[in-house]
């Protein structure tokens, strides 16, 4: 998924959080993905849930990627994986 569309779903999922939910989100602050990721889990709209599994995506490794064969994810900087060695 590329950035664009990440944000374009964040901004989907925050939008129908503030409708379900009657809060407002503040988007200024560090972690957004995380808190609305949070307040969907508690929201109980089943559009909202959508929205919530497709942003948790992991994103896929490129099949074409040799390196990246049967090594495990460890966590992720500026979008690309970091592998555990």
């Amino acid at each position: 998924m590329s950035q664009r569309e990440e944000m374009q779903l964040l901004i989907a999922l925050k939008r129908a959080l503030e409708k379900d939910m009657g809060i407002e989100v503040d988007v200024t602050r560090y972690g957004v993905k995380q808190r609305l990721l949070r307040l969907a889990k508690a929201s109980e709209d089943p559009a909202v849930a959508a929205l919530a599994t497709s942003l948790e995506g992991e994103p896929a490794l490129k099949a074409g990627d040799p390196a990246a064969a049967g090594r495990r994810i460890k966590g992720y900087y500026r979008g690309r994986p970091i592998y555990a060695d």
